[in-house]
């Protein structure tokens, strides 16, 4: 009986970890991708798209990243909205690489996950802290997120149209 009990605790133990393994591999920061290389296909992109670029930084160590990516997995709103007005990236911070060289050309991070948003002519027009995203302890905050997106889609719109005159 106690052997039973052993080898299912085992392999509960092995199950959570090969859980916690994928979904940690599933959140796109990946330490060997060249962050140069994904900012100007994302800059290329936004400029034929007609969108913003959100650089984020961070990792798959850090909590706040994991409840970021399931936020929007599980918010079809914030998730679409999020996809009209920008052209994501995902660059890793973190003990296996810090990414120095990319991240010095950026206004100073405290902390991941970290937002920078670009205009398609790589101009960096805000950095900002997910914090202030941020419902409790846990989450983010659905209204908070819409908001953000908004007065970036609308600061978009009204670019667009003074570059238009």
């Amino acid at each position: 009986m106690f052997k039973r009990l052993l080898w299912a605790a085992s392999l509960a133990i092995v199950t959570i970890g090969a859980f916690q393994y994928a979904a940690a591999a599933s959140l796109g920061y990946d330490p060997q991708a060249d962050p140069f290389d994904q900012y100007h296909e994302a800059v290329e992109r936004a400029r034929t798209d007609g969108k913003l670029v959100l650089v984020i930084a961070g990792g798959d160590w850090c909590s706040w990243c994991h409840r970021l990516d399931r936020f929007i997995e599980r918010n079809d709103e914030v998730r679409q909205a999020l996809d009209e007005a920008f052209v994501t990236i995902k660059v890793y911070v973190g003990d296996e690489n810090y990414n120095e060289i990319f991240f010095s050309q950026l206004p100073p991070a405290r902390g991941a996950p970290h937002f920078w948003i670009v205009s398609p002519q790589r101009d960096v027009l805000a950095s900002q802290s997910t914090g202030a995203l941020e419902q409790g302890k846990r989450s983010y905050d659905k209204q908070a997120f819409l908001s953000f997106i908004e007065r970036w889609k609308t600061r978009d719109r009204l670019a667009a149209v003074s570059a238009g005159s």
